[in-house]
């Protein structure tokens, strides 16, 4: 057994001394491999609203915070939306927050909705004064909601660039931390990607960071896809960044290191072998160095942001939020002054995102991979975003594709019916909504099989799959 206090994070400070030096994503193609071997990580992350979505994940979540400590991470609220953040999600966030005992949570400085429409993907904030002021107001709101545990803030990955940022990346991030007050989650697989994709130099970028101000990092693997590399979460992570983690270390000291790791999993004696290495850099990294005198015109207080509008930057929200879900794809000569590479190149990420998002919803249809991924492109580019709820709505799309595919119909009704239990509709928009109200359901399977499904009151009530015999 790992003697867990030799090997957690310095900073008792900032709140982080039970968290540990290693940790990764906790997922279900990799749960079975991390229970069997618990130390060889100090802590787990989940995403927050993986558990909003499913009770049983949610449940699994609690379970698993009585062998590590849990990070609620969360990917959509908003912080960085000019209009301001669902209040609802951010209390549900502090919920799960406290139901998990979580030392810490995180979040991103980004967008994922403007202008009534939801992206559904992160989107990074333009460089500015007027962006870092939203963010630090949405902040402010937020922590109303959330218990009294540090707030990490992770930087963006860059798809497309907005005219006219008034600052450079890190100085962007440095505003952020002063006018907020919390620290950096800072992932270096998009420091790497957003200094590749520009031309510049990883190392250098890292450097404009506010360094002093991180408390956690994230690593992941990437590829390069026409020219452009991309921090997947679905490929090894590559040596140079790794020499890139080892860099930020030298100047950070010891912090938490998280893998992520969300696709294409390999042998989880591959995934040790990545957190191996991270521990190991971790360990080897200098004593973290004393913060520096604060400087007037470098550090202050956070103070309470004036809520004032920001309609400029709302509206140039709405202008990409509309230009990345619209069923067909802009002229360019629409999308201008944006490039509209940045933007096409967006608009397929998206899609891929929503791929990624419904697939997990549908178990057994996974089980047929390549087959079932095929089908769920088609389906999700022949399909406007619904509104809420979109990987439901998108789940339940390809599940019905499904079951005109004779090798993949039985798993398809099974996937459908429990979706059905659980969820309304889709609505006339194609969205879609929990389902309180008991549900009983009978399908028939190829063969002649029959299935039932049964779910008591509440939107949370278990979904059970009964199958007679005989």
């Amino acid at each position: 057994m790992l003697d867990r206090s030799s090997s957690s994070s310095p900073l008792s400070g900032a709140g982080l001394a039970g968290v540990g030096l290693v940790g990764i994503g906790f997922r279900p193609e990799i749960a079975a491999d991390l229970l069997s071997a618990p130390d060889a990580v100090d802590f787990v992350e989940v995403v927050a609203e993986a558990c909003f979505a499913s009770p049983a994940a949610r449940r699994e979540a609690s379970a698993v915070a009585r062998i590590w400590p849990v990070v609620p991470h969360g990917v959509k609220l908003s912080l960085g939306s000019a209009s301001g953040i669902d209040l609802d999600r951010a209390r549900r966030l502090g919920a799960l927050c406290r139901e998990l005992a979580a030392p810490v949570v995180s979040e991103h400085v980004a967008f994922v909705r403007g202008g009534g429409h939801e992206i559904g993907h992160l989107t990074a904030l333009p460089y500015t004064v007027e962006a870092a002021r939203v963010v630090a107001r949405n902040v402010a709101a937020a922590r109303r909601a959330l218990p009294d545990i540090p707030l990490l803030l992770e930087n963006a990955a860059c798809t497309l660039r907005f005219p006219g940022e008034a600052l450079e990346e890190g100085r962007f991030y440095a505003e952020v931390v002063d006018r907020t007050g919390c620290d950096l989650l800072l992932d270096i697989g998009n420091v790497y990607a957003n200094a590749v994709n520009a031309g510049a130099d990883p190392n250098e970028l890292a450097r404009s960071y506010p360094l002093d101000r991180v408390a956690m990092i994230h690593v992941a693997g990437g590829a390069r896809e026409h020219g452009f590399y991309f921090d997947t979460h679905a490929h090894p992570v590559p040596d140079p960044v790794f020499a890139l983690l080892a860099a930020v270390l030298a100047r950070t000291g010891p912090v938490p290191i998280l893998l992520e790791r969300d696709g294409d999993f390999p042998p989880f004696a591959d995934l040790a072998a990545e957190l191996t290495i991270a521990r190991q850099l971790a360990r080897s990294a200098p004593p973290r160095p004393a913060p520096p005198a604060p400087r007037a015109a470098l550090r202050r207080a956070p103070t309470a942001e004036p809520p004032a509008e920001s309609p400029a930057l709302a509206a140039v929200q709405a202008r990409v939020a509309e230009l990345l879900t619209a069923p067909l794809a802009p002229p360019p000569d629409a999308v201008r002054p944006l490039d509209p590479a940045d933007v096409a190149r967006s608009r397929a990420i998206l899609q891929r995102k929503r791929v990624d998002d419904a697939l997990p919803l549908l178990p057994r249809l996974s089980s047929h991979r390549e087959a079932t991924a095929r089908l769920a492109a088609r389906c999700v580019e022949a399909s406007p975003r619904a509104p809420r709820l979109t990987a439901v709505a998108d789940a339940l799309r390809i599940a019905a594709a499904a079951e005109a595919d004779a090798r993949l119909a039985p798993e398809a009704i099974v996937d459908r019916l429990l979706l059905r239990a659980r969820f309304v509709g889709p609505a006339a928009d194609g969205s879609v909504r929990p389902r309180r109200l008991p549900f009983i359901r009978r399908e028939r399977l190829p063969g002649g099989r029959v299935i039932w499904a049964i779910k008591g009151i509440g939107s949370s009530a278990e979904v059970r799959l009964i199958e007679p015999r005989g």
